[in-house]
């Protein structure tokens, strides 16, 4: 069978090794679709898994050099430069306001859509794994890949039903392959 694990978090690196390993051994193909994390440590996969990095955190919303001149640099270069002198402490009082009313805000918006670039990219790179490789069996290995999956699993079910879809690798009734 073709087995298709996903963990686009990598929140459950050696359990996922282990899991590949025990399917490797069972005479199934193996297709890990996962995050690489920092420098892919942690991972101790077998060399016979073939294996997609996502490198969604990789991704990052850029911010527009308006925004970044007139919201951070001007404002808060000139905050520091009056409170180099007698009037410190109420610069130091301005800057902190302008950081919370101001820059605060557009950096909670920058990290959404820093996340919802990082999602997209995720669902489209597993939903292409997907359609290259026509998995028989599903390994969703954490709740982010239940979260993911989410988005195509129906669709999968509906144009492939006998496509088998788990938590975790347990080995079939009968020992191995189908």
């Amino acid at each position: 069978m073709n087995l298709l694990f996903i963990a686009p978090q990598a929140s459950r690196k050696r359990a996922v090794a282990v899991e590949t390993r025990r399917a490797l051994d069972d005479g199934h193909t193996v297709v890990l679709v996962a995050e690489a994390g920092i420098g892919r440590e942690g991972w101790d996969l077998d060399p016979r898994v073939d294996v997609e990095w996502l490198q969604a955190n990789e991704l990052s919303a850029a911010e527009s050099r308006a925004t970044a001149l007139f919201a951070r640099k001007l404002p808060l270069g000139l905050l520091r430069r009056v409170g180099r002198g007698p009037l410190r402490g109420p610069a130091d009082k301005a800057a902190r306001g302008w950081r919370r009313i101001v820059v605060g805000p557009l950096d909670a918006d920058r990290r959404r859509e820093t996340e919802a670039m990082r999602e997209r990219h995720r669902l489209e790179r597993v939903q292409a794994r997907i359609e290259a490789q026509h998995p028989d069996w599903l390994v969703l290995c954490e709740s982010a890949a239940i979260e993911l999956a989410a988005e195509f699993v129906p669709g999968l079910l509906d144009a492939r039903p006998g496509t088998r879809t788990t938590f975790a690798y347990e080995p079939l009734p009968g020992g191995g392959r189908d």
